[in-house]
């Protein structure tokens, strides 16, 4: 059976409770929530995004990308700095670490929902990386799939069928992800990183309960033109993005589940290995016709011919081939 790359988006989540896994909800809960934002840690967000208040959150992605741009000045500027020359406020220097602080908590919050994935989606998708030892790169922060995946033990170390790079004697190293025999692992990859990363460790089981946010977190949450920045900048998902390309090149097909479509870095990376593959898009049944969406995803991933899955909910697609 030939092998696959599976990338998932948000739309697992929001299948299983849309409540649960609104973005903008848990943009808003982390906000309202003075333990983890101090008055004065809001007053320095919103000085650089507009719309925002002390009672009036972010919420969307679309909306951090000027805070993004406050981060990148900082980080730069602050490599000229000496004893005797200071480029950068003492409240401008707090501005990455508040950010990602407040990132990572967003993060968590899908962590913390209590939810699991059916059986019955959880099953067929097992046995199907089980017989063709497909990929799956995920864009969300969320546990769902992880957990699944390691009570199947799919996802078991090395001696899973899935890696991910981590290994608890050495945390992650660009050499863990090395495949001794390629027709036997796949890789799960988090492209937008996880609040499970800290540092250069993956935080494991009942840990996961004493998270805290840390400055070096690896969450790509912002607006969609500094995500590639985000990315090159951390050496787990830099290394996560190169291992994408080598995925889709030993697959015969590409399935996007529960993907918006949005992130227009990642569309560019499967335009450019269109040729010669099949490209399978499950999705929510939404008010766009057939044709309108297969229009839609022709223009933003390349592929003139494509199949396209619409369903009610899309936890209940079992067909994996």
């Amino acid at each position: 059976m030939a092998r696959s790359t599976i990338i998932t988006g948000n739309g697992i989540g929001m299948a299983l409770d849309h409540n649960a896994f609104s973005l903008s909800k848990a943009l808003e809960e982390v906000w309202n929530n003075a333990e983890y934002l101090t008055r004065k840690h809001k007053d320095l967000i919103i000085s650089t995004i507009d719309g925002t208040s002390t009672t009036q959150p972010p919420e969307s992605e679309s909306q951090l990308g000027k805070l993004q741009m406050a981060i990148v000045a900082t980080d730069f500027l602050s490599k000229f700095e000496s004893e005797e020359a200071k480029w950068i406020t003492k409240n401008a220097n707090q501005i990455p670490s508040i950010y990602k602080k407040f990132i990572h908590e967003v993060a968590i919050n899908f962590h913390n929902t209590g939810l699991r994935l059916p059986h019955y989606f959880v099953k067929p998708l097992v046995t199907y990386i089980q017989e063709t030892k497909s990929h799956i790169f995920t864009l969300n922060y969320d546990n769902l799939l992880y957990d699944s995946l390691i009570e199947s033990k799919v996802l078991d170390g090395y001696n899973g069928i899935l890696i991910d790079g981590f290994w608890r004697s050495t945390g992650f190293k660009k050499s863990n992800l090395d495949r001794f025999n390629r027709s036997k692992k796949g890789w799960y990859i988090h492209l937008h990183g996880s609040p499970l990363f800290i540092n250069n460790n993956k935080i494991m089981g009942g840990e996961r309960d004493f998270l805290e946010a840390e400055h070096k977190c690896h969450i790509v949450l912002t607006h969609v033109d500094y995500k590639p920045s985000i990315i090159n900048s951390s050496k787990i998902l830099k290394e996560y993005w190169s291992r994408l390309d080598r995925a889709i090149k030993e697959s015969d097909k590409i399935y996007l589940f529960g993907y918006s479509g949005e992130d227009i870095h990642l569309n560019e990376r499967i335009k450019l290995q269109s040729k010669g593959k099949k490209l399978i898009v499950i999705e929510w049944k939404n008010s766009y016709t057939r044709k309108e969406r297969k229009q839609i995803w022709k223009e933003k991933t390349g592929f003139d011919e494509l199949e396209l899955v619409l369903l009610d909910n899309i936890l209940d697609f079992k067909d994996w081939e």
